[in-house]
């Protein structure tokens, strides 16, 4: 079957530039509100569900929530008073980017259960097939798709020989009822630390199925009252200073892992304390890690540890050697009968799905990061012209809210669509040397930072290179302030 081409078929006006924007999560969203307020219109969403919100959609998992305080995860000009937690849960999460989608009139340019399948750069386009077979073409092409967006599952023998129940964290079966269930969940990581506390809470027993023990930094998570509520609605500013003073707590964060100091320190004795409250002490020992906090991203937990010392919960550190019909067995032969496996093993660190990807020259992103990744200040990369990245790889991911990375890089983004949509220049990529530079001088910034002190994590390559940025947010929001032109290959109209 031959595909079909449709050029400008989408809701705009046709005008150039026309955009891409693929999936209509946090930073989707958010490209589109600002391609919109600047009378822009001639773009398409691609998202390969069913619904906005990205994964805020795709976790429905128990107990979860934002791991960063709501006021900073909201966008600067639609704060929402409304937040009812200091870390607020995902539905609600979910439910104000529906909202914004809707305030903004962003759905109606949202192709839902739309999956891009191809893009190449082709003449000064970008052609965009999609898994219906249809093709588009593009001048720019923005990836929002995130860094962790494909499940990752365990390669573990007898996976699928389980007789019960068994689904990811991130593919939540909601009319599952787990009352009174044996669970076990493997992994230890965001999802399975907040989740421990409301699956306990009603399991008939839960067993935690731990590689790696992870640090978690106790953090209370109050309920807002009506009248804060009210004060908020009422007066503005105290919402601004909320944000303020979070983002200024994610400053110091990443100080902290920046370099040894009274931060960093601060932050040790923190997670160590919220060690120190489990009593027993063979149960403190396995939950104690063998790397230094922060080393990987830090998790927030008012209620782990309590829930972890319930006598219905227990974690296993033994090696699985194998699931069976009935469980999982370890490698010294003890069988764990279970109802329900949960899978919290989280997400391939596959950065904007490379493999579809194809610019200058045939070269496929997945082909030109081969030997390791490479951007130009998180955003561009050599060889494919008009691709931008939000929340792309070495942007600081590790200490400060996703919300406000994308914010600094959409900013950046609409100062080169501009410079399309004015016509003094058709494309632009960064020049391969200015990279080369940048990627090197980003390695030499990792030198003696918290992440580069002995761990393993998802965010780290395999010579052990973190793909955050070696720097306070400041530095970042500095950085991408704006396009330096001379510093990329222009190709003028």
């Amino acid at each position: 079957m031959t595909a079909s081409i449709s050029i400008d078929s989408s809701p705009g006006s046709g005008a150039k530039p026309r955009i891409c924007i693929v999936g209509a999560g946090m930073s989707g969203i958010l490209m589109a509100v600002k391609l919109l307020e600047k009378g822009i219109d001639n773009f398409v969403v691609y998202e390969r569900s069913e619904a906005v919100s990205g994964t805020w959609r795709q976790n429905r998992y128990p107990g979860v929530a934002c791991d960063v305080a709501s006021f900073t995860y909201s966008y600067s000009f639609e704060p929402n008073p409304d937040w009812t937690h200091r870390f607020s849960p995902g539905p609600e999460i979910r439910a104000y980017f529906e909202r914004v989608v809707d305030k903004y009139g962003v759905r109606r340019f949202i192709r839902f259960n739309t999956e891009v399948t191809a893009a190449c750069f082709e003449g000064a386009q970008w052609r965009v097939t999609t898994n219906d077979g249809s093709e588009e073409l593009f001048d720019v092409y923005v990836a929002a798709t995130g860094p962790l967006n494909n499940l990752h599952y365990p390669d573990i023998k007898g996976l699928q020989d389980f007789a019960g129940a068994c689904f990811h964290t991130a593919d939540w079966d909601d009319d599952y009822d787990y009352t009174g269930k044996r669970i076990g969940i493997i992994g230890t990581g965001s999802s399975s630390v907040q989740s421990v506390d409301p699956l306990s809470a009603k399991a008939e027993h839960l067993t935690i199925f731990q590689r790696t023990p992870q640090w978690v930094i106790k953090t209370d998570n109050p309920e807002y009252s009506p009248v804060a509520i009210k004060l908020k609605h009422s007066f503005p500013i105290l919402g601004r200073l909320t944000r303020w003073f979070y983002s200024w707590i994610g400053e110091q964060f990443g100080l902290a892992a920046l370099k040894d100091g009274f931060r960093r320190k601060f932050v040790f004795k923190a997670c160590q304390s919220a060690l120190d409250s489990v009593k027993d002490p063979v149960l403190r020992e396995k939950l104690t890690p063998d790397y230094l906090p922060m080393c990987r991203r830090m998790i927030m937990s008012g209620t782990f540890h309590e829930a972890v010392q319930r006598a219905n919960v227990a974690v296993e550190t033994t090696a699985i050697d194998c699931i069976t019909a009935d469980g999982i067995r370890t490698v010294d032969g003890k069988e764990h009968k279970l109802d329900l496996l949960i899978l919290a093993t989280g997400f391939f660190f596959n950065a904007q799905n490379v493999k579809q990807v194809t610019g200058l020259n045939g070269l496929s992103l997945a082909d030109y990061w081969q030997d390791g990744i490479k951007t130009y200040r998180s955003i561009t990369v050599p060889g494919f012209p008009n691709y931008f990245m939000l929340v792309g790889p070495n942007s600081p991911i590790t200490n400060l809210s996703l919300i406000e990375i994308a914010e600094i890089g959409v900013n950046y983004v609409m100062q080169c669509v501009d410079k399309i949509r004015n016509g003094e220049i058709t494309a632009i990529a960064p020049k391969p040397e200015v990279t080369t530079a940048y990627m090197q001088n980003l390695r030499n910034a990792f030198g003696d930072t918290i992440w580069t002190s002995g761990c393993s994590s998802w965010y780290l390559d395999d010579e052990g290179i973190p793909a955050t940025f070696p720097g306070p947010p400041s530095e970042y929001r500095k950085e991408l302030n704006e396009p330096i032109l001379h510093e990329y290959e222009l190709i003028s109209a």
